[in-house]
């Protein structure tokens, strides 16, 4: 349906009415879209099919479309902005998640050549440790398993190779399970599906998919905003005290001691907002000294004047941002900017 509505507000001309009609709105809204990787389809791909959220052709296209009708602007404007400054008209927000090598060889080119300044957000221990994110580790143990298994920690159930279901089972256990020894776990799952799994073997993986320290650098030194998304990826409402520690404190720490600088925003792993129950979380990532918090939850940020802050005040910790998908059409991609009621809902939550 919202690709029907879409469509409609593009080829009747309204699509184009609505976002100059955006400029005029007396409160500004800021759009911060979510990317994590950039490739084609591929259907040798080894890896997590669902990751990649836009082709090197639609991502061109998407980011000269917000050239064309949006102001891109970064950190230190979302910022001054929550603090009651200005901001440009129709202001947008390109971010990206994770660290995978495509944002460096592929989206970096692209951002520079049209003149966008985007922020990625860096799951440090990956980088620095050379391992694979969890998620891609399930991917790809259950595309090369030979054999049906049981994993019995944290609890037991059956597995299938190349199986969908077993891949979300897998994956929506370590998002909801509290305190997992996750190496142990997925130790487990490479036995019981019978396929061979050491540090050598995921560190030839990690190089050709995750960044390196120095492709980091080269994004920083290019002009884009690099900040936080944990250490390891774990979902922060699943850690006790010291696990919380290590992933809000020591992802900025992992930052600060590479690039120098302060780090002020973390993109929370998974991108599960801090809903009731998590003073604990709130005040550790404060204490951190990190001013805002990104979820995934798909909406907008109206930046209500301070005057009129009790209308509506943004939560620097709740902050919102919109999803894109390869299968999305360009004219959904800037419905989503301009009429946020239609946007998509967050197809995955890396």
């Amino acid at each position: 349906m919202r690709e029907r509505v879409a469509g409609f507000l593009h080829r009747t001309g309204a699509l184009q009415g609505l976002l100059r009609l955006r400029q005029l709105a007396p409160v500004p809204t800021v759009s911060i879209i979510t990317y994590h990787h950039i490739a084609d389809h591929d259907p040798t791909y080894a890896y997590d099919p669902d990751v990649a959220d836009a082709t090197p052709a639609q991502f061109r296209w998407q980011m000269e479309a917000l050239a064309r009708h949006c102001t891109p602007i970064g950190i230190d404007e979302l910022l001054r902005a929550i603090d009651g400054g200005p901001l440009p008209k129709n202001p947008v927000m390109v971010t990206f998640d994770d660290g995978y090598l495509s944002c460096h060889d592929t989206a970096l080119p692209i951002l520079r050549a049209v003149g966008i300044r985007a922020t990625f957000f860096i799951a440090t221990a990956y980088v620095a440790e050379r391992r694979l994110y969890w998620w891609e580790r399930v991917a790809l143990l259950v595309a090369q398993g030979t054999r049906a298994g049981t994993v019995t920690y944290p609890t037991t159930f059956e597995l299938a190779p190349r199986d969908l279901e077993s891949r979300r089972k897998l994956n929506d256990l370590i998002k909801d399970e509290k305190q997992l020894d996750l190496d142990r776990f997925l130790d487990g799952v490479a036995i019981a599906l019978g396929v061979p799994w050491n540090r050598e073997i995921e560190a030839a993986y990690a190089n050709g998919l995750i960044m390196t320290w120095d492709h980091i650098r080269a994004l920083s030194r290019a002009g884009m905003d690099i900040e936080s998304h944990s250490r390891s990826h774990r979902v922060l409402q699943t850690l006790d005290d010291a696990g919380l520690d290590a992933e809000i404190t020591g992802s900025r720490d992992d930052l600060v001691s590479q690039l120098g600088r302060p780090i002020r925003a973390l993109a929370y792993p998974v991108g599960r907002r801090l809903g009731h129950g998590t003073e604990q979380i709130r005040a550790k990532i404060t204490a951190a000294g990190y001013r805002i918090g990104l979820s995934n939850s798909s909406g907008v940020n109206r930046m209500w004047p301070k005057s009129l802050s009790s209308l509506g005040a943004v939560d620097p910790l709740d902050i919102h941002r919109l999803s894109v998908d390869r299968s999305m059409s360009d004219a959904m991609f800037l419905t989503q900017i301009a009429v946020p009621q239609l946007s998509y809902y967050g197809r995955h939550e890396d």
